[in-house]
């Protein structure tokens, strides 16, 4: 298993240097063991001296991008782990979340586009589908109905979008509550309530929290979904 992980660490390390930011790895820091493993499952290929992904590698780099990514918004959103226990874990549940988890969180969390860091997310196929096989916990505030409530989690959007949120103190944590979505969409934060429009709104995730029913009672919204480790029972 150290193996594998180690090797699948080696192609998200390729992956990042030719598509983001990451440094280039060289052949000097790759154990023997491993590059044989690579080099076997036709992962990587060396040209003049150097490392390059094949497309085996490219789509099994790709994959580990998105269950890391994945993991971290799962950690921040719905757990609220601190920044150093979400990278750590996210290192870890990367090489062990299997398809069926995959697509489990992605649905939970409303097919996130960025992690917490603002990276983009590989889009997997339940993101292409629209697939909802499980119940949401994230939503675009636009997705709202009146009567619900939920916690800020995250903004997408450039800096004009950012400005706003900042403006208006729709910021991470804030706590709001959909008083109404026609003919203008209207929320509550703290004492005071906030007409939007449905692009900007569009543009902020909530964590939904609580709805109101037809008698306008309370009921905490549940997750059905389940965890399987690859390779577990």
């Amino acid at each position: 298993m150290i193996e594998l992980e180690e090797a699948e660490n080696v192609i998200k390390n390729i992956w990042l240097a030719e598509n983001e930011d990451g440094d280039e790895v060289s052949l000097d820091s790759i154990e023997k063991e491993v590059m044989d493993y690579l080099m076997k499952e036709n992962l990587v290929e060396v040209k003049e001296g150097r490392l390059f992904l094949t497309e085996n590698g490219k789509q099994r780099a790709r994959k580990i991008i998105r269950l890391h990514r994945l993991a971290e918004r799962l950690l921040n959103d719905v757990l609220g782990m601190g920044e150093k226990k979400i990278e750590e874990s996210a290192c870890r549940f990367e090489h062990f979340l299997d398809d069926e988890v995959e697509e489990a969180i992605c649905t939970l969390l409303g097919h996130p586009t960025v992690c917490p860091h603002g990276r983009e997310i590989p889009k997997g196929d339940c993101c292409l589908k629209g697939e909802e096989e499980v119940e949401r916990l994230i939503f675009r505030l636009s997705e709202l109905s009146p009567g619900d409530v939920g916690e800020i989690k995250y903004v997408v959007g450039g800096r004009e979008i950012h400005t706003k949120t900042i403006a208006f103190g729709l910021l991470p944590g804030e706590k709001i509550k959909v008083i109404r979505v026609f003919p203008a969409f209207v929320i509550e934060v703290g004492n005071t309530q906030l007409a939007l429009d449905k692009k900007f709104a569009s543009s902020i995730y909530v964590l939904k929290t609580e709805v109101e029913n037809k008698n306008q009672k309370r009921e905490k919204v549940k997750t059905k979904w389940r965890w399987r480790w690859r390779g577990g029972s």
